[in-house]
């Protein structure tokens, strides 16, 4: 019997799952094959950059980016592909794995400086930067939120950036040769519209938010992420965790190796989502209730890397969540009073 939730639209199905064992090593940094400075070794060419807003270096026939980060962390990109022994202007490829402000700002850096890098995404992710309003949203909460980024490291100041454009569109199934390395794409909306994950040579998952926000990398498992669709969320979710990768690279926070850790992320991931969709269904009845929890889980959740968003757009955040939640459990009388009070 499967226990996550997604039985259909409105039946949140919510068993209870068991917990994840707990493993201290799921604390701070990870295993890891080698420690280069800010570098922590995946595999033999893929590293990720150690900050809360993940890059990914590849070394590949030409060296490859993924991810996009906050614009300060342009610096430790840098430093990170010199000791990897090459040179930014040497990246031709760099994959968007979701268009949100935290995962685009570096990589804008990066664009300003090296013309010739093309852009890889999905095709929601390149309707979405096609447009004016999206993308001064996003330098306006990613500047905020780099900037509080780069006070707490104590980073210098990045150049100024390009606008980012998806110019290349990836599609689910689509397989990349890399020269001496493989990309396969998988399209796994629910986080976002736009969200794909990229299955490396067979072996690694990088899914960047598509399976939640791991905070303080709790061996409890990641805090829901839905801000799309919930259904799509725990699609995504079950597509995912039918990969039989040996590291799972998140967008946040770093990256686990081993099938054990892997799987005991993903209980906790199916536990914890299980336990706060329960948790809205019994506590949120009406307008005063949803904003009550709206305020309540925006105070909760504003620690580890979600601290360094702005007050208002956190809390934006938080009620899209909540709304995703109470539209999945079919609460469509709330929904339209929400919409009539202006949320």
């Amino acid at each position: 019997m499967d226990d996550r939730p997604g039985g259909g639209r409105g039946q949140a199905r919510l068993v209870r799952t068991p917990g994840p064992p707990q493993q201290p090593r799921l604390r701070g940094t990870p295993p890891l094959g080698k420690t280069e400075g800010w570098l922590n070794q995946v595999t033999e060419d893929l590293y990720c950059l150690g900050v809360p807003f993940n890059l990914y270096l590849l070394k590949a026939e030409e060296p490859i980016l993924i991810e996009g980060g906050l614009s300060p962390l342009y610096s430790l990109l840098e430093e990170g592909a010199r000791t990897l022994g090459f040179g930014l202007e040497e990246i031709r490829r760099a994959f968007v794995l979701h268009a949100h402000a935290d995962h685009l700002m570096a990589l804008s850096v990066l664009k300003g400086h090296n013309p010739g890098v093309r852009i890889y995404g999905s095709s929601e992710a390149q309707k979405a930067l096609s447009r004016d309003k999206v993308w001064e949203r996003f330098k306006a909460v990613g500047g905020q939120t780099g900037e509080a980024l780069r006070r707490e490291l104590g980073l210098p100041r990045p150049p100024e950036g390009s606008r980012v454009f998806v110019e290349e569109v990836l599609e689910d199934g689509q397989v990349l040769d890399l020269g001496g390395h493989e990309l396969k794409v998988l399209s796994t909306p629910g986080h976002s519209p736009c969200s794909i994950s990229l299955l490396l040579d067979g072996e690694v998952l990088l899914v960047s938010d598509a399976l939640g926000g791991w905070l303080h990398r709790s061996p409890t498992g990641p805090r829901p992420n839905h801000f799309w669709n919930l259904e799509q969320y725990i699609s995504s979710a079950k597509k995912l965790e039918a990969v039989p990768c040996s590291a799972l690279c998140l967008g946040h926070n770093g990256f686990l190796l081993g099938r054990e850790r892997i799987e005991a992320f993903f209980r906790g991931f199916w536990r914890n989502l299980n336990d706060f969709i329960e948790e809205v269904s019994l506590r949120v009845k009406g307008v005063e209730d949803f904003q009550r929890e709206k305020l309540r889980y925006a105070e909760m959740w504003h620690t580890d890397f979600l601290r360094f968003f702005p007050p208002k757009a956190h809390l934006e955040a938080v009620e899209v969540l909540l709304l995703r939640t109470v539209e999945f459990l079919g609460r469509n009388d709330l929904v339209k009073a929400l919409k009539e009070t202006g949320g």
